[in-house]
C-alpha cells in the first residue's frame, strides 16, 4: 500500500504539491481556538464597580500613591487599622440563584457590590463575586455564606495592619502642609519675577506630594472601614479554586476524560466542515491540474507521418 502511496506521489508531484498546499490554506484558516483552543462554549456576563463610598478607588500600588519608605512602629496605639480580605469557595446546587442571593445579603449589610463574573457552560456554572461590607459586618456576612453553601470547600482569612503606615503619612503630611505655609509666606514678600516663578515651582512639588498622601490616606480609610471577600461558587467542585484532598479520584478522571473526548470530537467536526467548505476550491484544483496535464500529454506526443 505504502509502496503504491509513493509511486503514485511520483508520478503526481505537481498534484501533490497543490494538495499540500491546499491542506495547509485550509489549516491556518482554521480559528486557533479550532485546533488545539479551549472547546468549553459558553455564556459569560461580568460587571465591576470599583469604589467604595462613592468616592474612586486607588491602588497603593499605582505609582502616583506609591508609598516605599517603610513605617515606623507604633505600638502603642489601641485603635489600629488593618485591611481584611476574605475567600470563599462554596459548592452549590444553583450557582444564579446563590449569586442574587449574596447581592441581596450584600445590600442588607450596607455593603455593596465590587465585581461579578459568571460563566455559563454546557458542563455547568461557575461565578466569581468580589463584594465589601463594612469591617464589622464581616463575620455576620462569613456565616451567612456558610448556610447558603452546600459544602464551604475552602475559606480564608487574610489581615494587613496599615497603622503604622496611616501614621507616619500624617506626619509627612503635617510637615508638607507646613512647609507649604512658610513657601506661601515666602511667595508673598517675593520681588522679582524670578524669585516668584521658583517658590511656585516649589510650591507645586510640595503640593504634588500633599495630594499623593492625601489619596493614600483616603485609600486606607476606604479599605479599612471596609472588608473584601471573595466568592467563588460553583455546582462543581472542579470549578473552584481547590486542590482535592483526596488525590485520586476514578470518577473526577471519568468525568474529566469524557469531557476530553467531547472536546476532540467538536475539533474533529469544526475542521470536517472547514474541509467541507473548503473542498470546492480543492477539486477544481485537482480538476484544472488534471486538464493542464491532458493537454500537456497531447501536445508532447509525437506526430506521425504516411
Amino acid at each position: 500500500m505504502i509502496n503504491k502511496i509513493v509511486d503514485w506521489i511520483k508520478r503526481n508531484k505537481l498534484l501533490t504539491l497543490l494538495l499540500i498546499g491546499a491542506g495547509w490554506w485550509v489549516l491556518n484558516s482554521i480559528p486557533r481556538t479550532l485546533l488545539g483552543g479551549s472547546t468549553m462554549m459558553g455564556v459569560s456576563e461580568s460587571y465591576a464597580v470599583d469604589s467604595y463610598g462613592g468616592a474612586p478607588m486607588m491602588a497603593l500600588s499605582n505609582s502616583k500613591y506609591q508609598y516605599a519608605r517603610e513605617a515606623t512602629p507604633q505600638p502603642d496605639v489601641t485603635n489600629r487599622k488593618v485591611v481584611v480580605n476574605s475567600n470563599f469557595s462554596l459548592l452549590v446546587k444553583d450557582v444564579t440563584g446563590t449569586v442574587e442571593m449574596i447581592k441581596e445579603k450584600t445590600l442588607q449589610m450596607a455593603g455593596y457590590m465590587v465585581n461579578t463574573n459568571i460563566n455559563r457552560t454546557e458542563y455547568g456554572e461557575t461565578a466569581t463575586l468580589q463584594l465589601r461590607v463594612p469591617s464589622e459586618k464581616v463575620e455576620e456576612t462569613s456565616k451567612y455564606l456558610r448556610t447558603i453553601a452546600v459544602k464551604v470547600v475552602s475559606e480564608n482569612v487574610d489581615g494587613h495592619d496599615v497603622t503604622d503606615q496611616y501614621i507616619d503619612i500624617e506626619r509627612r503630611l503635617g510637615d508638607l502642609e507646613a512647609q507649604r505655609a512658610r513657601m506661601l509666606a515666602i511667595l508673598d514678600k517675593a520681588t522679582t519675577v524670578n524669585e516668584m516663578l521658583t517658590v511656585q515651582q516649589a510650591l507645586n512639588q510640595i503640593q504634588d506630594q500633599i495630594d499623593s498622601y492625601k489619596g493614600q490616606l483616603q485609600y486606607m480609610d476606604g479599605t479599612t472601614k471596609t472588608s473584601k471577600l471573595t466568592v467563588y461558587v460553583s455546582t462543581d467542585e472542579l470549578g473552584l479554586p481547590y486542590t482535592p484532598a483526596q488525590s485520586w479520584r476514578p470518577q473526577v478522571i471519568f468525568k474529566q476524560a469524557v469531557r476530553s473526548m467531547l472536546g476532540t470530537l467538536q475539533d474533529i467536526g469544526s475542521f470536517g466542515i472547514w474541509l467541507a467548505v473548503y473542498l470546492p476550491i480543492i477539486l477544481g484544483a485537482v480538476v484544472v491540474f488534471v486538464v493542464i496535464k491532458k493537454i500537456i500529454r497531447k501536445r508532447s506526443k509525437p506526430v506521425q507521418t504516411l
